[in-house]
């Protein structure tokens, strides 16, 4: 964090983030850079864990009326403070140099409701596919990414079990909390979480999504259920994790410490493609003071300049997020030398927003955490799984339904 000004500032902008690690770092860097380019406002990040983490305390802080200015909000939170009625509606703030078309339209489009701007692109993701490329080398397998889930599953059969420095590995550590992942899995085998509100997570379609992850863990014993997938892949435990482009100059970086050489691809497929768009962005509370909330737009206008989008991208990972950063010399110079940071670029071309019952359904995450935990360490019966998460859902689906009518569909 930077030293304040000698000058007292003329706003003191709370800055809420869920960023810790190189990501954390990434941001404090680029938040002390505004601090000292002037000393009219002044801004302090509070650190939380992860999006859950600010989440939360986010929920209770409206209840003690304790509200930052400006704040993270992963892609299936802010909707929810939207429909609340706490997100500030952004285009009055815009400028001639910081607006709508600032930002990559399509990522742009996705904070839009009914026309109007609530959430602006900064930390957007998708999922890559990552894998050992020493361990792909020696178990003769081609230097890429598997193109089908089939083709996943057979190389799966093939790398677990080798030795590779004193462990046996696995093909696939996976993670209990990646919903966002499964989004991706239903769409591969033509399913989804909804259609609009109507929930179809039980549909056959979904139900064999959910049978090849149950398949791949606990009859072929490919995977497993880790504690921390990052950490598993870097020490040498697994050949493979799927994760975040955010996560991609970590996982780089701790290669490298490992001696080994990171690959990336896109995601595999199945009957269909499944990249969910994923990630972060910036909002500004509404209930905030006047003054305060000017100050935040000015900090976020900020972050969307070419350097410090450029920056932000290139030291995380990240999509950028701007027109201007996704052309600049700095993120174009990184893909030239490392062409993994320009794969969630073109995987852009694959990828949609989740299904409405994720962003809005409060209890479709909960849901999907616990359905893919019982199909990992259970061996449940897919079927079951999902049409107990369905019977949730459907049923507070049907309590947000006139509020959603009224303020999104």
């Amino acid at each position: 964090m930077s030293a304040r000004s000698a000058r007292k500032p003329e706003a003191n902008i709370v800055f809420w983030s869920g960023w810790s690690g190189t990501n954390g770092e990434a941001l404090a860097k680029l938040i002390n850079r505004y601090n000292e380019s002037q000393s009219d406002i002044y801004v302090e990040i509070q650190q939380f864990q992860g999006y859950d983490g600010l989440t939360e305390k986010l929920s209770a802080g409206l209840q003690a009326r304790q509200i930052p200015d400006v704040a993270i909000f992963s892609d299936v939170s802010w909707n929810k403070f939207f429909l609340s009625g706490h997100l500030e509606p952004l285009g009055s703030h815009f400028t001639d140099t910081w607006n709508a078309e600032t930002y990559h339209d399509r990522l742009f489009q996705e904070g839009v409701v009914r026309g109007e701007p609530y959430w602006v692109p900064f930390g957007r993701s998708t999922p890559l596919f990552y894998y050992n490329k020493d361990v792909f080398a020696q178990a003769g397998l081609p230097d890429r990414a598997p193109e089908t889930w089939d083709e996943f599953r057979d190389w799966g059969n093939r790398i677990t079990g080798r030795d590779y420095r004193g462990n046996k590995l696995m093909m696939r550590a996976y993670t209990g909390s990646d919903d966002w992942y499964f989004q991706g899995l239903l769409w591969n085998y033509d399913g989804a979480m909804s259609d609009g509100l109507d929930i179809t997570v039980d549909s056959a379609a979904a139900i064999a999504a959910a049978e090849f992850d149950r398949a791949c863990v606990n009859d072929d014993k490919i995977g497993y259920l880790a504690q921390e997938i990052n950490t598993d892949f870097t020490n040498g435990l697994v050949a493979t994790i799927t994760n975040s482009t955010g996560s991609l100059t970590g996982l780089t970086k701790g290669a490298e410490a490992s001696g080994f050489e990171l690959g990336a691809g896109f995601l595999p497929v199945a009957l269909d493609t499944g990249v969910p768009t994923g990630g972060a962005g910036l909002g500004i509370l509404k209930n905030a003071d006047p003054e305060r909330k000017a100050a935040a737009a000015q900090v976020i206008a900020f972050l969307a300049e070419d350097q410090q989008a450029a920056e932000w991208a290139v030291d995380t990972g990240y999509l950028p997020a701007t027109k201007g950063a996704a052309t600049s010399s700095i993120v174009t110079q990184r893909i030239a030398e490392n062409p993994n940071y320009g794969l969630a670029i073109d995987q852009l071309d694959r990828a949609r927003q989740p299904d409405p019952a994720r962003l809005f359904v409060g209890s479709t995450i909960l849901e999907m955490r616990t359905v893919i935990q019982k199909l990992y360490t259970d061996n449940a019966d897919p079927a079951a799984a999902l049409g107990a998460a369905a019977a949730t859902m459907r049923r507070d689906a049907e309590d947000i339904r006139a509020q959603y009518e009224e303020l999104v569909a």
